[in-house]
């Protein structure tokens, strides 16, 4: 897991991986993530000035793969936007986004 997220400029990104069973409902999936994320995302907020927006888990999105120690990787992106935190990620996963925009002949 990690304990600091990098700040640069009105960014904030960093990794983060925690044990998640298989078969683990995305709620369950969401309370772990906002227990472990939740203070480092006020700490990297108070750096910039700013407030968290959403809540922890908007803020991290699952990386392909397992670490060395087997747990679950999440990337986890945001930037400071009038004072706030929020998610910087893209609204939809990058198959869908593809699948949509390709033409049809």
């Amino acid at each position: 897991m990690t304990d600091t997220l990098n700040v640069r400029g009105e960014h904030v990104e960093g990794e983060l991986a925690l044990s998640i069973a298989p078969g683990t409902v995305a709620a369950d999936r969401d309370r772990a993530l906002d227990a472990a994320l939740g203070p480092v995302l006020t700490d990297a907020a108070g750096k910039l000035g700013a407030v968290v927006a959403s809540p922890p888990h908007r803020f991290a999105r699952i990386l392909p793969g397992l670490d060395t120690e087997g747990r679950t990787r999440f990337v986890i992106r945001g930037r400071s936007e009038g004072g706030c935190l929020v998610p910087a990620h893209n609204s939809q996963p990058t198959n869908q986004r593809n699948k949509n925009d390709r033409r049809k002949n």
